[in-house]
């Protein structure tokens, strides 16, 4: 017996509902409703849950119940909740600056001196980790900062994001342990997903931040019984410290340094990258080029859609802002891009997602937030409202689908490109709104966001012609 079918059946016998009554209700006749209630059949579409639903006055909670019973009949237990993770992964994604006190890098907060300190509470550990972090980052010239650290430890995370941070070349290197078992856990989270959540942030705000990952247990790796899994290293301190983050100790001296380095090293050479950071605009285009390429179905999943194939080369050159000689060269090979995108999506290997909000946002400012802001000007009415007018036609005849409801955070947009082979997200950092492209280096989460894309169900995009409508409409009301 399903999950969804455990409920029905309970609900059943509850409200002593009449088998018959209820698929006549749902249409259906009365040998079917049987197998549906024993497990033995799924319902056909979400419509049939929904009558049943009805028929039964079920409380909201006991639909939602139901509901994601039958979501979760359908698509399996593991492949529902790691799509719904990757939904709340979007809705939740959030670039805002660190929420810590001001302070003051180099000011003094002493760690006592010796060769070793205890750190006895999470009140000392967190001193100590103010005191190393802030002190290294008075001295950027030859500054360094090495975590092994798991991201799920937000005040050391928030502490390297802070806003004081976004200009300083620090290198900061960090490893961290990936789940190496796909399965839900108890908690229904995503692990792995949750991870790249947490360390986005610090793309954003750290100049040479660099993370790096192995597989293992995580439940054994992170366990309570683990004598100092965290290390902070930094040119000055070595900081041990246990899994809760409530003791630990500190070592200053340069023999312990030099130990701690050399196993860190070791670790490092012992993990993969976990996302490359692109950050020249032409490097970009060459990369973005190599991905369609490749073979199968891309997803370009993004608030703000997919305008590139519909610019001309006169709309090149009359917002490129790029000064000469780079702005030629730049706008030839900017066109070259435009050619090869369009063509692609003309076959139909790109499906392109946007959300209405992101074709009111470009209405409204004539901006573009995939390219930076610094290599063009807004376009301006006549050239945003020809460039929806085409988006219009492309939802009739390629992969552009308008989502009925936006699932990106519109306060910080999120840019995702998956096939089954590579994939990038793209995202603009809240320090000097400069976009950020992440290559994913990690196979786990390529799948777990391709997957999610082909498997999205058709009701939740707009038909063309309601596309059409709604988008004719948002131009006649800005422009």
């Amino acid at each position: 017996m399903s999950e969804f079918s455990y409920i029905l059946s309970k609900h059943v016998h509850e409200k002593n509902v009449k088998t018959y009554a209820l698929a006549q209700y749902c249409d259906l006749d009365r040998s079917n409703m049987y197998k549906i209630i024993n497990g033995k059949r799924k319902p056909t579409s979400i419509k049939i849950v929904q009558k049943i639903c009805r028929f039964m006055h079920l409380t909201p909670t006991e639909e939602l119940e139901l509901t994601e019973a039958y979501q979760i009949t359908l698509a399996g237990y593991d492949n529902y909740y790691r799509r719904k993770e990757v939904m709340n992964f979007f809705a939740e994604f959030t670039l805002s600056k660190a929420s810590l006190p001001s302070f003051n890098y180099g000011s003094d907060h002493s760690i006592n001196k010796g060769e070793t300190s205890l750190l006895l509470s999470s009140t000392e550990v967190k001193q100590a980790l103010f005191h190393i972090i802030s002190a290294e980052m008075s001295h950027p010239a030859d500054g360094y900062i090495r975590l092994l650290i798991q991201p799920d430890s937000p005040f050391l995370i928030n502490l390297i994001s802070a806003e004081s941070q976004a200009d300083m070349p620090i290198p900061i290197e960090h490893i961290i342990c990936l789940n190496n078992n796909p399965e839900t856990t108890q908690s229904h989270k995503n692990y792995n997903l949750n991870c790249l959540k947490q360390i986005l942030p610090l793309y954003g705000s750290c100049r040479n931040y660099e993370c790096f990952y192995y597989y293992d247990d995580i439940s054994a790796r992170t366990g309570d019984l683990t004598l100092f899994p965290h290390m902070v290293i930094t040119s000055q301190y070595v900081c041990l410290l246990t899994t809760s983050l409530d003791r630990g100790c500190v070592m200053q001296s340069s023999s312990s340094r030099k130990m701690f380095n050399n196993m860190f090293t070791d670790y490092q050479k012992s993990s993969t990258s976990l996302l490359t950071q692109i950050d020249n605009v032409v490097e970009q285009l060459n990369y973005a080029e190599s991905l369609i390429r490749e073979c199968g179905t891309n997803f370009c999943f993004q608030l703000t859609p997919c305008f590139t194939p519909f610019i001309t080369l006169l709309m090149a050159k009359k917002y490129i802002s790029i000064k000469e000689p780079e702005r030629s060269m730049f706008i030839t090979r900017f066109f070259e891009y435009i050619k090869e995108m369009s063509n692609w999506y003309k076959q139909g290997n790109i499906t392109c997602i946007f959300s209405y909000e992101g074709v009111e946002r470009f209405l409204e400012t004539g901006r573009i937030s995939e390219y930076p802001h610094d290599v063009y000007i807004p376009f301006d009415k006549s050239d945003k409202s020809y460039l929806v007018k085409n988006l219009i036609q492309a939802c009739k005849n390629t992969h552009y689908h308008m989502l009925r409801e936006s699932i990106i955070n519109p306060e910080h947009e999120l840019y995702l490109f998956v096939n089954q082979q590579n994939g990038y997200l793209m995202f603009s950092s809240p320090y000097n709104k400069q976009p950020v492209y992440l290559h994913i280096e990690e196979p786990g989460l390529l799948f777990t966001f391709y997957d999610f894309f082909e498997n999205l169900d058709n009701d939740m995009f707009y038909t063309p012609d309601e596309t059409e409508t709604l988008l004719n409409h948002l131009i006649n009301t800005i422009i």
